[in-house]
Formats: structure tokens, C-alpha cells, sequence
């Protein structure tokens, strides 16, 4: 098989390359790889017993940028239902509106001075210049200690399961992955005023029918409708580069131009990398993700997604995707997953974890066990990237060697960065508009 334009990898970053790359350049020959039988990625879906789950973890449609939310909502053809955000944080046995910062005003006053208190000092204490040493010197720099040491740093632990000292800052700076304090409105929802933060995100979209993954099918389909061609459950063993700059992957596919999409530590291991790529690319960290599925015989509360620093509690967000659609679920019945990250390369029983979850949403009254109808588990590999202090620099070594072998890698393992939907969409753009 002969192809311009290989591209390794179906999950969505690689399907949504090839539909823009296709479309601004008709006439490439373009293939995309995907070593799955079912591509998708985390952007996967699975029906049960009228139940829909989103296998991958909690995910819905946002994006500060309206020209890249019309793009992705286009593709659903009207599927889509639009939310008013309801999440919260559960601090000990308080539901407090989400960003946490912003939902002070629910808290008793004692507390909601004393958060208050340790944020201005925070704030007025740093220097104009001031930058963070790592994570840990962020959360207490911008938010101040009692926000840091009630929510954001027992939470984090429990998500990256890495020291915060040893996590870098430069991730938290891309526009849209996380909110930034505004010290006005943190001050009015600290004298009991609502406030809203992370306003982007405040409304978001998710599809009617079908889970998030009829999000990636319309995608699929987009892709095939332009003239791409999709092969799934072919895994790439070896790719090796010809001396007129072209490619032949497993020995009899060949390409004149690689798209990479899959992991960069895997890519690394198929070119056979040069010592420094492959010091560099064995410094890169991640986390695996287990996904807990529970169908329960009740409504669910008028809740999206809760995030839960307790540290006795195994997951750090549960999610009720019931109430993302109202087709997720039969009537009087509701869906909900729980998301907790894992250490990889680490022995795990799933059945034992998947228990703990269900303990644990006992023990935090979010259901009994008279009420599940069901449960099911699933883990991925590959969760969320790491972004360690020398991920930056480790992985621009990479991209810079890739770039001189002609090979372009993008998206959230392609590129080793925590990308919403969103970003990686827009990375994709700006990316072929230097083709």
C-alpha cells in the first residue's frame, strides 16, 4: 500500500487531522493507522442495558475559541443538547460549586474569611515578578493556603499520585485547562455574593444520543465522506526512513509524509531513537485511568461532575452522565462513573478496585448497594500526560528530532500535553496551515 500521507493513530486527534488535512488539500492520498479494532480512544462509548457509559471518563464539548465550538458542534448535525454548568467540589460533606474559589459564598462565614484571608495574603505577598517553582509553589502563590491545603493540593495528589514539587507549571498557562483566580470575584464570593469562574466552560454541549463517542463517529464519518481511508487493528511494529525522506511502516506500507498521534514514547521505540531522544523519551510520565460504570435504579441528583479531595476516597471525580442526556439512562433510572488514576506499570486487580469504588461511593452516600443494578470497569493505558518539571524540555528534544526526520506529532500523546478537545483542534489547524 502506497499513501502521501500516513497518519499513526484514530483517536481524535489523528481522524480530525486527516478530515482538515484532506480538506485543504483534496488531492493527498491520505491513510490513518490505528492499531485498535474499535478507534476512539478515551472518546469512547458503550451501551448497556439501556445505559450508556462514557468509557473513557467524563468528557463534554466546550471552547472558549466560537469558531473551533462551531467546528466540533457542526460535526454532530444537531446531536447535541447545551447544560448549564452544575459541578461541585465535595469538601467533607458540602457540595461547593465548582471552581471552588468561586463558590465560597456556600461555605459558613468562619471559613469563608479564613479562605479569604489566606488568598489575599497570598496574593498581596508575591512580588510583581514572581514566578512558581513548581505546581505545589502555584496553588499556594495564586490561591493561598486554606483553598491550597482543603482542596486543591489533597486533590492533585490524588490525581497525578506524584509529588506536586516534582509537577512543572508551564501547563496550567494554556488558556482553558485550568481557571485562574480573579481576586474580585473571589472576594465577593467570599463576602456571600455568587460568582461564576472558568466562564468558558460554565455552558457546555454533550451529544443527545449516543454518548460521547457519536461525537467521534461523526468525526469517522466526516473523515471517510472526504476520501480518507481508515484501517483499524493494525498495530505499527517498525517504521523505518528511506533516503529520499519517504517511509515504509511494517515493512510493506509505505508513506511519503508521517502524521504522528500516538504516544511519543511509543513512537520513540519504533525509530529506534537515538540515545538522547530515548533518555528523554524514558523521562516522559503518565498516568493510567480506570473508568467505573454503575447503573443504578433511581434519578440521579441535579448534579453533572463532583470532584472529591478527600484522600480516603480512592477516584477524584465521580460524574452523573444521566444528566449529561437524558438518553444515557431509562426513565427512573440514572448512569454514573467514577475516574481514578493509576501509577503505570504497577500490578492492579480490577475487580478490587472496581469494590473500593463502590465503597466508596457508599461511604460517601452517593448510592447504595440495593440500588445498583450493574457495574463495569474498564482501564486505559494511557490516562492523562504528566507534565513533570523537565516534560518541556524532554519533549521538545523529541518533537525537534522528529522534525528533522520529517515527521509531525501532535495531540495529547503525540505531543505529551494535557489537551481539551478543543485544543487539540485548534494545534491541528495551526499545524497544517504551515504545510
Amino acid at each position: 500500500m502506497i499513501s502521501d500521507v500516513i497518519i499513526l493513530g484514530g483517536g481524535w486527534a489523528g481522524i480530525n487531522f486527516a478530515t482538515e488535512l484532506k480538506r485543504n488539500f483534496p488531492k493527498l492520498n491520505i491513510t490513518v493507522l490505528e492499531k485498535s479494532s474499535t478507534p476512539g480512544g478515551l472518546l469512547k462509548s458503550e451501551i448497556n442495558g439501556g445505559h450508556t457509559f462514557d468509557i473513557g471518563g467524563s468528557h463534554i464539548i466546550f471552547s472558549r475559541n466560537k469558531f473551533i465550538l462551531s467546528r466540533i458542534l457542526s460535526k454532530l448535525n444537531g446531536n447535541f443538547v447545551k447544560h448549564a454548568r452544575k459541578t461541585y467540589v465535595l469538601l467533607n460533606s458540602m457540595f461547593v460549586p465548582y471552581p471552588l474559589e468561586n463558590g465560597l459564598y456556600v461555605l459558613p462565614p468562619e471559613e469563608r474569611a479564613e479562605a479569604l484571608v489566606y488568598f489575599l495574603e497570598a496574593w498581596f505577598s508575591r512580588e510583581n515578578n514572581w514566578t512558581p517553582k513548581n505546581f505545589r509553589d502555584w496553588i499556594y502563590g495564586f490561591f493561598g493556603k486554606w483553598i491550597a491545603e482543603k482542596y486543591l493540593v489533597p486533590y492533585n495528589l490524588k490525581m497525578w499520585k506524584r509529588p506536586l514539587e516534582s509537577i512543572g507549571v508551564d501547563w496550567v498557562y494554556t488558556p482553558g485547562r485550568l481557571p485562574f483566580p480573579d481576586w474580585r470575584s473571589i472576594v465577593k464570593s467570599a463576602i456571600g455574593f455568587p460568582t461564576i469562574g472558568y466562564i468558558e466552560q460554565n455552558s457546555f454541549y454533550y451529544p443527545k444520543y449516543g454518548g460521547i463517542q457519536s461525537l467521534f463517529n461523526s468525526s469517522v464519518k466526516e473523515a471517510k465522506n472526504l476520501g480518507v481511508r481508515i484501517i483499524s487493528s493494525v498495530k505499527v511494529s517498525e517504521l523505518k526512513i528511506q533516503p529520499n525522506n519517504g517511509f515504509i511502516i511494517n515493512g510493506n506500507i509505505k508513506a511519503k509524509k508521517i502524521i504522528n498521534t500516538i504516544p511519543l514514547i511509543e513512537l520513540t521505540k519504533i525509530l529506534e531513537a537515538q540515545s538522547d531522544v530515548t533518555r528523554a523519551s524514558n523521562k516522559l510520565d503518565h498516568n493510567r485511568v480506570l473508568v467505573v460504570g454503575v447503573a443504578l435504579k433511581k434519578k440521579a441528583p441535579n448534579q453533572h461532575w463532583v470532584y472529591v479531595p478527600n484522600k480516603e476516597i480512592i477516584f477524584h471525580r465521580y460524574a452523573w452522565i444521566s444528566n449529561y442526556s437524558l438518553k444515557n439512562a431509562p426513565k427512573n433510572e440514572s448512569t454514573l462513573i467514577a475516574e481514578t488514576t493509576l501509577i503505570p506499570n504497577t500490578k492492579i486487580n480490577i475487580d478490587e478496585l472496581t469494590n473500593k469504588v463502590i465503597k466508596n461511593l457508599e461511604d460517601l452516600n452517593v448510592l447504595s448497594e440495593r440500588e445498583i443494578l450493574f457495574t463495569k470497569a474498564w482501564v486505559h493505558e494511557y490516562g492523562y500526560p504528566i507534565h513533570k518539571i523537565d516534560s518541556r524540555e524532554n519533549r521538545e528534544r523529541i518533537l525537534q528530532w522528529l522534525k528533522e526526520k520529517n515527521i509531525v506529532s501532535a495531540g495529547r500523546w503525540g505531543g505529551w500535553r494535557y489537551l481539551n478537545t478543543d485544543k487539540i483542534y485548534e494545534e491541528i489547524l495551526t499545524i497544517i496551515k504551515r504545510f
